[in-house]
């Protein structure tokens, strides 16, 4: 079982779906990128934006841009290497 800050990280899955976004995915290509359903899809965006303290697609994308700060200090580490491997692909 997880504890509660575990809980509070992003899923490998999570950052798979959080570089999608990144890349401008809609949610029907994320699923098929991914291969899984837009459901599942949607399910991980919930958990993604709960987990930053982002309310949508837009407040995600500008935590990732440095634009928005991050509620959750738990995931900053996370979304500061996620963000140095899309700055660098």
């Amino acid at each position: 079982m997880y504890s509660s800050d575990e809980e509070k990280l992003l899923t490998e899955r999570e950052l798979e779906v959080l570089d999608c976004l990144h890349n401008g995915y809609s949610n029907p290509k994320i699923a098929d990128y991914l291969c899984i359903t837009v459901s599942t899809v949607k399910a991980h965006l919930s958990s993604i934006f709960r987990k930053l303290g982002a309310e949508n697609r837009v407040d995600t994308l500008l935590i990732l841009l440095g634009e928005k700060e991050i509620s959750n200090n738990f995931v900053k580490e996370q979304i500061a290497s996620l963000t140095n491997k899309i700055v660098h692909k």
